[in-house]
């Protein structure tokens, strides 16, 4: 019988084919296993390395961030911790070929965001401490915002307000030597014709003084009014959102503008009075040769004619006309005067209550964070402006930890050393030492305090009229003029009050930020006689304290500003510590791509490559 062997090659075929299919069904599933566990290793390893984030700056900022030597040492730390899995014994064999770092995000990248997220990171577990100061800052930043436009009001009324004055005090010394000359000129006419040599050279002397020095003082005048008009320009009321700052400072700009035509009107009489002047200095100099040609003849007949000359070139001279400009009440233009000097001098020692000692500490500003390349870097990929109500929760994130973590004049920071004791007022002011950074943001917390006294004054209509009643009072007499002081006034007085409410932060009270006629201390006569600086800084207990001054005004912030500030405070204490630490050092996020070489299992082929991306972050 013959065997025939069709099913025999069949089945052999057919199992060729089905282990075909089984083998590289599993080679497709130990495959997929073999970038899974790739994976897996990239990691795993990757966790390892961000597991070597820096301990001092956890235990002093609860801020998580990898510090490294150079990139060559996370890609050797990466590819030590790769490598460990990859060399176990399994059904996926690979090994390391390259690695790459593909990207890294740095403290100090993109105007310091990634600092940002890690304080927000940790801020969530303080969620109720959060919400109760963010709901309050952003009340508060709301009425700082509308402070803002008083604040631009302030300064711009404060700027022209200077200047008004100072045209008006150099119209006065113009005056006042017209006024002389002419006194001076009738002296000089009744010492020729009673024919008194010494007299009339004495009023000569005088005379002749004033006619040289006319031009100079009309030239201060000139000087003054540019100096105003330069200062008009700058105002401009369009960029106010607040209506009744716009409004105030439309008006104070029209007001100006009347000042400044006034004051051209006597500049042209005052320039045309120059050629007079000149006119006047040539006859009393040949009046003067012609007296002593006269002192040196001998013939009486001689003598007489010489004294006909001398009182026809007196006589010839033009009478220059002047109008009485001095203010009606000198007393309180003196006063006035002295509460200006008072502001413009340094009222830091002042505004301390009695017996503090302030901080010496000082730093050098070479080689921080604020100082280097970073800081310029304008590339961010962080949409989020600066706007106040538009604030994102991160911003306020910040701001409630700002105070955690710095110290201020007012609040210790523990017992961890610091290199600065004033930490916010660094952040505010950005200063080399604790007394300039303390004094800077004082200033910027008067400021802020003198724009919402301001607005409270604009709104009393019984200060207003004091302080017209006073304007009046203090100027020659030009109406715009009154005008312009009398805002200016308002300025002083809203700046005095807020003396005394800086005082009182300062001395560890609060102070609301709207006034009321029962919360408004300083009268105008204690003002312009300064007893008001005698006032104790005592409060209703309502309000915010200085600390919390300082909050909104850090959040008002450029936030890169802040941003690179704080990093300069956390490097400068980190070192104390770890004096090689730097936070250009300090990655946030790491991405690293490897290329693997692996082996089928299955199939007779050549190894072949294979990539991985890994990223981690905190």
């Amino acid at each position: 019988m013959r065997y025939r062997g069709e099913i025999t090659v069949f089945l052999s075929l057919t199992l060729i084919c089905v282990l075909a299919l089984v083998l590289g069904l599993v080679e497709s599933a130990r495959t997929a296993g073999a970038r899974l566990n790739l994976r897996m290793a990239s990691d795993s390893a990757v966790s390892s390395v961000m597991s070597y984030y820096n301990r001092n700056l956890w235990d002093r900022y609860q801020l998580l961030f990898l510090e490294y030597e150079s990139e060559a040492a996370i890609k050797e730390t990466f590819g030590r911790y790769l490598d460990f899995y990859l060399e176990q014994a399994n059904m996926y064999p690979a090994r390391r070929e390259n690695v790459t770092l593909s990207g890294m995000s740095r403290m100090v990248d993109e105007n310091g965001r990634w600092l940002e997220e890690e304080i927000a990171a940790y801020m969530k577990y303080r969620l109720p401490e959060l919400a109760v100061s963010g709901s309050g800052l952003l009340k508060e930043a709301e009425q700082v915002k509308k402070a803002g436009d008083f604040q631009t009001l302030y300064d711009s009324c404060c700027g022209s307000g200077r200047s008004v004055r100072r045209l008006e005090k150099a119209g006065q010394a113009v005056e006042k030597s017209l006024k002389t000359i002419e006194e001076t000129r009738e002296k000089l006419c009744d010492a020729a014709d009673e024919e008194r040599a010494a007299a009339f050279k004495r009023h000569a002397a005088v005379l002749k003084r004033e006619l040289k020095g006319f031009p100079g003082l009309v030239k201060k005048f000139q000087k003054e009014l540019e100096r105003l008009e330069t200062e008009n320009k700058k105002m401009d009321s369009g960029q106010l959102e607040d209506e009744t700052a716009s409004g105030t400072l439309g008006q104070e700009i029209s007001t100006c503008n009347e000042v400044i035509k006034s004051a051209k009107e006597r500049l042209a009489g005052y320039l045309q009075m120059e050629t007079q002047t000149e006119r006047n200095l040539e006859l009393l100099e040949e009046a003067c040769e012609l007296l002593d040609m006269e002192s040196d003849a001998e013939d009486e007949e001689e003598e007489e004619t010489e004294w006909e000359q001398i009182s026809q070139c007196v006589e010839e001279m033009e009478n220059l006309e002047s109008v009485d400009s001095g203010p009606k009440d000198k007393k309180k233009a003196a006063a006035l005067d002295r509460l200006e000097e008072l502001f413009d001098k340094e009222l830091l020692d002042i505004l301390l209550p009695a017996g503090t000692a302030i901080s010496q500490n000082a730093v050098s500003l070479k080689g921080i964070p604020s100082a280097s390349k970073y800081q310029n870097d304008t590339g961010s990929s962080d949409a989020e402006g600066n706007g106040i109500l538009e604030a994102a929760p991160r911003q306020l994130a910040v701001n409630a930890y700002v105070p955690l973590y710095f110290s201020s004049f007012l609040k210790e920071n523990g017992s961890e050393p610091s290199v600065l004791r004033y930490e916010m007022e660094y952040l505010l002011a950005g200063k080399k030492s604790d007394r300039e950074n303390l004094k800077d943001s004082v200033n910027q917390v008067l400021t802020l305090r003198g724009a919402m006294n301001l607005l409270f004054l604009l709104n009393s209509p019984d200060k207003k009229a004091e302080a017209d009643a006073l304007a009046a009072a203090v100027s020659v007499g030009i109406v715009p003029a009154q005008m312009a002081l009398s805002f200016f006034i308002l300025t002083l007085w809203a700046f005095g009050e807020a003396v005394l409410d800086v005082k009182t932060l300062l001395a560890g009270e609060k102070i609301p930020f709207w006034k009321t006629e029962g919360t408004w201390k300083t009268s105008l006569s204690r003002l312009l006689d300064q007893s008001f600086l005698k006032e104790t800084g005592e409060s209703s207990g309502e309000g915010r304290t200085y600390t919390e001054y300082l909050s909104c005004l850090i959040f008002l912030m450029d936030r890169k500003t802040r941003n690179f500030r704080m990093m300069d405070l956390i490097q400068w204490n980190i070192r104390a510590e770890q004096p090689d630490f730097s936070v250009v050092s300090c990655a946030y996020r790491i991405e690293i791509e490897t290329e693997v070489l692996q082996k089928h299992m299955f199939f007779q082929k050549e190894e072949y490559k294979g990539t991985v991306y890994a990223a981690g972050s905190y």
